[in-house]
């Protein structure tokens, strides 16, 4: 860290409509899915996240039960510690 400015990288995230999921990026790069929840608006990176299933999840109907159900239980999960 150089100036105050922190090195960490995140994707653009995508605002979406659910009651669980506040919005949600990908890092090509990383193969990390972001997502950021409604309640407390917490931040958690999921490591290993295959690009066929962030597709999948940008097609969901619902993407809260798309997380909930395909994501949370099945990729280890990070919580990500903000910096104000």
């Amino acid at each position: 860290m150089a100036d105050g400015i922190s090195a960490r990288r995140y994707p653009d995230m995508t605002l979406c409509e659910s009651k669980v999921v506040h919005s949600y990026g990908y890092d090509t790069e990383t193969a990390a899915l972001f997502v950021r929840f409604v309640h407390g608006r917490k931040l958690y990176r999921y490591d290993n996240y295959p690009p066929d299933m962030y597709q999948a999840l940008r097609e969901a109907v619902s993407v809260g039960k798309f997380v909930s159900g395909r994501v949370v239980h099945n990729y280890p999960g990070e919580f990500i510690r903000e910096q104000d």
